[in-house]
């Protein structure tokens, strides 16, 4: 591999963890784990129950790692569970009252920071900026797919 290459996939990762770090951030100034705040929100935009499949294939999240969580936000009574109708081996995850307000707040926090970060950029850079991580995304599952 060439320097230059080197080079850019050191700033490629630096960049990748400063943005996760970021997002973490913003979850510890709302009290959660960023894995509580992403399934939280998800809830919260989704509006109607999800199962915990669906949680685990949307945010690209083990399902060992769903389990944990959603144990953790019943615990808080922020979500319930319940049997899926049409599968009884599904969990159907719903956010309580309590929950849908969490998800509500913290929803609005992290919105806020991302749109102050993504205003520092022009509308064509905005645009660019997340062509280039789908098309990258999309192309690391080929690569991927192909292995």
């Amino acid at each position: 591999m060439e320097r230059w290459e080197n080079d850019l996939f050191e700033r490629y990762y630096k960049s990748w963890r400063g943005i996760d770090a970021a997002y973490d951030q913003i979850a510890a100034s709302c009290g959660v784990t960023s894995n509580i705040m992403n399934i939280l929100t998800l809830l919260y935009k989704h509006r109607t129950p999800m199962t915990q499949n669906e949680l685990s294939r949307e945010l690209h999240l083990s399902r060992q790692t769903v389990t944990s969580v959603v144990d953790s936000l019943e615990q808080r009574g922020l979500v319930s569970r319940s049997i899926a109708e049409n599968d009884r081996r599904s969990r159907m995850i719903t956010l309580t009252e309590d929950g849908r307000a969490s998800g509500r707040r913290i929803g609005r926090t992290m919105r806020n920071v991302e749109l102050s970060a993504f205003r520092k950029l022009s509308s064509e850079e905005q645009n660019a900026l997340v062509d280039i991580m789908e098309k990258l995304w999309h192309s690391m599952e080929e690569t991927l797919a192909d292995t």
